[in-house]
């Protein structure tokens, strides 16, 4: 994992110059003519939205003249809905890796305009390049815990001991969420032996501590959960971990504790401002703008140029830093890929049984 990091240095006034260059370049002969446009983009919400409309939108808006408006319930099911009715109403939507493979497959999505997106940047992951999408941010799913407890966690391991840490644990309700990965590395599987996933064997290990799970619903509500206290350990990603430990609550974070992913924007087929929103792509992919998303948020830049402007002192903040490169595991989004249907629906049963 070391190709997250560059220990290159910039000084400000480099970084502010090169932003302005790059806005200028953007901002080109189109702003005039763009000013009523608009695109609309599915995403997450919450702190991330925050973020993103500080980092990316609203830096966007002002150079190219193209709003940027927010909307909800970025699944792959909404998204299967718009397109079977005949009426979508996105440009742009964020999800997980099996989004772009997915709906790809599925005939949801518009091929990227790589004459206009440019991804000489980006990592060279092999995942991260298809036709249908590009990577918007690492991120990583941590364990974050109530400081009240009576000894620090330190593994997986430590979610399934109820009896040395009392309390609810809060889960994400979608399989794919690192929970099974989560459940096996408790039961003693070697992170380099993780995949396949043995299936049957993590949900006998989640069945263990099934009475003591919160199943949450959307991001947003797993920051609630753990800031009011309903759970002492959570999995959530890391950026919403860190949102509800910056606001105050009595948890922590153990950073060293994670599994890695990433996310993807794709663009969905017969999207109104397809160009507009092809042009926001190849906006965010500037490495000054994943050097801003990064001071604005925890999530890792998905270009390693963007490391030069990143102040050392958030290294062990940032998903795919130093630090979580010691003992971080990359989801495999290609088994995911394979497997998603038959898991989820297999997980489903589970929840009923």
């Amino acid at each position: 994992m070391s190709e997250f990091i560059n220990h290159g240095g910039q000084s400000r006034r480099a970084f502010l110059v090169g932003t302005a260059a790059a806005g200028a370049a953007l901002l080109a002969p189109a702003a005039a003519q763009a000013a009523n446009e608009r695109i609309v983009y599915a995403n997450w919400g919450g702190s991330w939205e925050k973020a993103m409309r500080r980092a990316w939108a609203d830096p966007f808006t002002k150079e190219s003249g193209i709003q940027v408006v927010s909307a909800s319930d970025n699944s792959l099911g909404r998204l299967q809905a718009m397109e079977q009715a005949g009426k979508v109403e996105w440009d742009l939507m964020e999800g997980l890796p099996e989004l772009a493979r997915v709906g790809a497959e599925k005939g949801l999505l518009e091929k990227l305009d790589f004459s206009i997106i440019n991804r000489d940047g980006i990592m060279k992951r092999p995942e991260f390049f298809n036709d249908y999408s590009i990577p918007e941010v690492i991120f990583g799913r941590v364990l974050i815990y109530d400081k009240r407890l009576p000894q620090k966690p330190t593994s997986w391991a430590s979610f399934w001991d109820i009896k040395t840490f009392p309390g609810k644990r809060a889960f994400y309700n979608k399989v794919e969420s690192g929970i099974l990965e989560a459940a096996l590395l408790a039961d003693g599987v070697p992170a380099d032996k993780l995949y396949p996933l043995d299936v049957d064997r993590a949900f006998k290990k989640l069945a263990q501590i099934r009475e003591h799970i919160i199943w949450y619903t959307t991001v947003t509500q797993s920051e609630q959960i753990m800031r009011e206290g309903q759970a002492t350990m959570g999995l959530l990603a890391d950026g919403r971990a860190l949102s509800v430990k910056s606001g105050g609550a009595p948890v922590e974070v153990a950073m060293d504790v994670s599994l890695l992913t990433w996310s993807v924007f794709v663009v969905p087929k017969g999207a109104p401002n397809k160009e507009a929103a092809m042009r926001f792509l190849a906006f965010v992919l500037d490495e000054h703008r994943q050097t801003a998303i990064a001071m604005a948020y925890n999530y890792g830049p998905v270009v390693p140029a963007a490391w030069k402007a990143i102040p050392k002192d958030r290294y062990n903040l940032i998903s795919g830093g130093p630090e979580a490169e010691k003992t971080a595991i990359f989801l495999n989004a290609d088994w995911w890929t394979a497997n998603l249907q038959p898991v989820t629906e297999k997980f489903q049963q589970w929840l009923l049984g």
